[in-house]
C-alpha cells in the first residue's frame, strides 16, 4: 500500500507519499495526472472538500469540523454546491450557491473552486472508481491537533509555526525532515509554499500512521452524496 497526502499550491497539486520505505513527492498539475504514476493499490488524504451539496443533498460536515477546531474554526470554510463550480462567473456562483445553501461563497472558496470541481469530477469517473486508488478528504489542522493532542495555536504561515508543526510531525517520523528541506530547495516558493509542504507531508504521515485499520473518520448525519461518495474527515489519533 501506498500512503500519500494531498495540498494544493499554485503549480497545481503537492502529493507527498510513502512508497519503497521512504518519503516522495510529485507536483502535479491536475489531480488527475495521478493516474500516471501507475501507482499499485495506493490511498491519497487530500485536502480538499469531497461530497458537495445538490439539489437532492446537503453537505454539514463543516459543522463538525468546527466543533473540532473550537477557536480555530475559522481555518474551515463552506464547500461550495456542485452546480456553483460549474461556472467561472464568481458572481453566477455566488448566486447558484445561494439558491441551492441559503449561503453566498467566500473568497476563499472561490479561489480554490477549480480544484474542488476537478477533483470532483475526478472521483466521479470510472477509470477513478475501476481503479486501486482510495481517496478521502482530510483537513490538516484536525490531522495536527490530533498529532499533538491540542489545538496549535500557531499560524503555519508564520516561522513559528512551520518549526512548531515540522518538530511535531517528527516526534513521528524523523525522516519527514529530509523530504520537506528536499521539497523546500527543489521547488520555487512561487509554486509551492513551506505550509503547503506541511499540509501535504501531514496527511501524508497521517496516512501512513494509520495503515490498514487505524484511520478514523469524522463523520456527519448526511454521509454520502448524490452521487454516493462519502463525506467524512480523515485523521489519526496520535500518542500525544
Amino acid at each position: 500500500m501506498i500512503y500519500g497526502g494531498m495540498d494544493g499550491c499554485k503549480r497545481g497539486w503537492l502529493l507527498v507519499y510513502y512508497a519503497e520505505n521512504q518519503y516522495q513527492y510529485k507536483v502535479l498539475t491536475n489531480v488527475k495526472d495521478i493516474a500516471t504514476l501507475n501507482f499499485p493499490k495506493s490511498r491519497i488524504l487530500i485536502d480538499i472538500p469531497i461530497g458537495l451539496t445538490s439539489e437532492n443533498f446537503t453537505r454539514t460536515i463543516e459543522s463538525s469540523m468546527r466543533a473540532v477546531l473550537g477557536n480555530w474554526s475559522s481555518t474551515v470554510f463552506n464547500a461550495p454546491a456542485r452546480a456553483a463550480t460549474k461556472t467561472n462567473d464568481n458572481t453566477e456562483a455566488r448566486k447558484i450557491n445561494i439558491a441551492l445553501t441559503g449561503k453566498s461563497l467566500s473568497e476563499q472558496s472561490l479561489h480554490i473552486m477549480p480544484k474542488i470541481r476537478d477533483v470532483d469530477e475526478f472521483l466521479r469517473i470510472e477509470d477513478f472508481k475501476q481503479s486501486a486508488l482510495e481517496m478521502y478528504e482530510s483537513h490538516p489542522e484536525i490531522c495536527f491537533k490530533y498529532l499533538a493532542g491540542t489545538i496549535l495555536q500557531t499560524k503555519k504561515s508564520k516561522p513559528e509555526g512551520c518549526a512548531e508543526r515540522l518538530e511535531l510531525l517528527m516526534r513521528y517520523d524523523t525522516d519527514v525532515k529530509k523530504i520537506y528541506d528536499e521539497i523546500c530547495v527543489e521547488e520555487l516558493r512561487k509554486h509551492v509554499k513551506k505550509d503547503d509542504i506541511l499540509d501535504a507531508l501531514c496527511l501524508c504521515v497521517v496516512n501512513r500512521l494509520a495503515g490498514n485499520s487505524k484511520l478514523r473518520i469524522l463523520k456527519d448525519k448526511n454521509d454520502k452524496d448524490e452521487n454516493n461518495i462519502a463525506v467524512g474527515i480523515a485523521y489519526y489519533e496520535g500518542k500525544s
